[in-house]
């Protein structure tokens, strides 16, 4: 599971950058005010996909695709973040939007992210820009393993109340926003990374094969992980860290089929979770949507989504859990779901519940697209108050097959925007058209 996303998402990310200078069709040109964030701790509602990643201030949202894009929130209309004149966007030393950005940080009286000055491979190193995407600045370099010159294991970041949590090769870093490279703390790692290790009698850990999501909510740092249980079998762990006096402790494994039913990746992974007010809210893409206690390790059902969704994906707000109906297939452009298939397709509808499980409504996508085989994959964003994001990817598949092949046409990609109290779907950005 974590495999498969994890490919699905570096081959999607190569596909927009190798293909950025297609098609550019913006919406128009907006005025980017200099506005705070207002909040000094982590913005989890908007880490809930590794395609884009989004910062939310009072006026709008910026967001990296490849560069720097701002969404005006009173018009959804959206525009990369250049201010200079007649620029086509095209040459990196030019244009003010084209930064390295892998993802942002937080905001303030400046952007912060975290990327490579030319490749991945290079040290990763934390910069700002103003507002404007000017005067970019490097603020600092992250701490690495020494014996890890490539960060074969480096994982997204977040920022929390002025620290960057972020793993390399298996081992949980914390350090001040600025600070020096060697002040950085070591929250967790296994006892002997490179090894298989138990942990507190209770897991064995294979740092070779570890994937962490960072997350954060109040004094408390989460991050979970796909390791081996006793059993055996691997599966999603929950960690948890109190930062007041960083200790660390598992607090939730991925329960059995015989607590919550099949789902499609029964007993292994979670399809989407989010941690808020000590609960753990998680969604079981072609099963149901889910709560449990983390003090007390109670869990109960909060809705029947499986009822609206044989397969689908889901994102979560501190308000809202929205759930897609799509589906997988054997690869892009396939209409007959076949389970088990490598990519999703043709979501067409997105479920809207409260976070108690209340159904509210349901936003039909349809209308973004007449010939179902234009629209090959769509891919839910974050949910910020009524807005929903998320990006459709249309292909026509080659000689009737239905299979992509090298001769496949590749569709337009779009960033579009759900209003979650109107119900209206509409395209804001269109970064891309293949040939």
């Amino acid at each position: 599971m974590k495999t498969a996303k994890r490919f699905v998402t570096a081959f999607l990310a190569t596909l927009l950058t190798l293909s950025l200078a297609a098609c550019d069709r913006g919406g128009g040109e907006v005025n980017i005010p200099t506005v705070q964030t207002g909040t000094d701790d982590f913005q989890k509602n908007l880490h809930q996909s590794e395609e884009l990643s989004f910062l939310e201030t009072d006026a709008g949202y910026y967001f990296s695709w490849g560069s720097l894009f701002y969404i005006e929130k009173e018009t959804m209309k959206a525009t990369r973040v250049c201010a200079k004149p007649d620029c086509d966007h095209t040459d990196p030393a030019i244009c003010n939007s084209r930064i390295r950005a892998d993802y942002l940080l937080t905001g303030g009286e400046r952007i912060y992210y975290v990327g490579a000055v030319n490749s991945s491979s290079e040290p990763k190193q934390v910069r700002s820009v103003k507002y404007d995407a000017t005067e970019r600045e490097v603020i600092q370099e992250l701490k690495f393993r020494e014996t890890s010159a490539a960060q074969s294991s480096y994982d997204q970041a977040i920022y929390h109340r002025g620290y960057i949590y972020y793993v390399s090769d298996d081992i949980l870093y914390r350090v001040k926003l600025g600070g020096e490279k060697d002040s950085a703390e070591e929250i967790w790692k296994p006892e002997n990374a490179g090894s298989v290790q138990s942990h507190g009698g209770q897991i064995d850990i294979d740092p070779n094969g570890i994937h962490y999501t960072l997350w954060a909510d109040d004094d408390t740092l989460y991050f979970m992980a796909n390791v081996q249980i006793t059993d055996g079998t691997y599966k999603d762990v929950l960690f948890q860290c109190d930062l007041t006096d960083m200790s660390v402790k598992q607090v939730w494994v991925t329960p059995n089929k015989e607590d919550v039913g099949e789902w499609e990746e029964t007993g292994v992974s979670v399809s989407q979770w989010y941690v808020m007010n000590g609960y753990i809210y998680f969604y079981l893409s072609g099963g149901d949507m889910w709560r449990t206690e983390l003090s007390s390790g109670k869990t109960e059902k909060l809705a029947d989504t499986h009822e609206q969704a044989q397969y689908g994906s889901a994102i979560f707000s501190d308000d809202y859990m929205c759930l897609l109906n799509d589906y997988p297939v054997a690869f892009y452009g396939d209409p007959t779901p076949v389970p088990g298939g490598m990519f999703r397709s043709y979501g067409d509808t997105i479920f809207i519940y409260g976070m108690d499980g209340t159904f509210v409504k349901e936003i039909s996508l349809k209308g973004l697209y007449d010939d179902p085989n234009a629209m090959a994959e769509t891919h839910l964003l974050c949910c910020a108050g009524s807005d929903i994001f998320f990006l459709t990817i249309g292909r026509t598949p080659a000689g009737g097959s239905g299979m992509v092949s090298a001769t496949t046409k590749q569709g337009d990609t779009n960033l579009c925007h759900a209003n979650m109290e109107t119900g209206e779907v509409e395209v804001i950005y269109t970064l891309r058209k293949g040939q």
